[in-house]
């Protein structure tokens, strides 16, 4: 009866310390994918330059210079906000595929000792009772 122990140990293990398991790796790689895309980060900075590209204000009075720094100033705020967009847009496709992937894996994860029995049961009536 040592087969026995084992399946039983098998199921106590796979339906207690495993799902704590899995619950512990599904939060942790949801945490990690929100710091990696740094949501928090992109949205304080949405109206930033595109890295850092920035003219800086000539001194004196020429408005012609002033209006070419305000303009590219804004056009690098622009390209800012446009790629920083895209990437909040990203981010959020992947946390919710994290999020779905994440329950599906574990619904996979419940039925497995019924199907892989199951499956033993179907290959065994198969091969020998047909």
């Amino acid at each position: 009866m040592t087969w026995w122990r084992l399946v039983r140990a098998y199921i106590f293990w796979h339906y207690s310390a495993a799902l704590g398991a899995w619950w512990q790796i599904y939060v942790n790689s949801l945490w990690f994918l929100f710091h990696f895309f740094s949501i928090p980060i992109l949205f304080r900075t949405l109206f930033a330059p595109w890295r850092r590209l920035a003219e800086s204000y000539p001194k004196g009075f020429s408005p012609k210079a002033v209006a070419e720094t305000l303009l590219i100033n804004f056009l690098m705020r622009l390209v800012g906000f446009i790629f920083r967009i895209f990437f909040i847009f990203a981010a959020w496709v992947v946390l919710i595929f994290a999020f779905v992937f994440g329950w599906l894996v574990l619904v996979f994860w419940l039925f497995t000792p019924p199907l892989a029995m199951a499956l033993f049961g179907a290959g065994f009536y198969l091969t020998f009772l047909t």
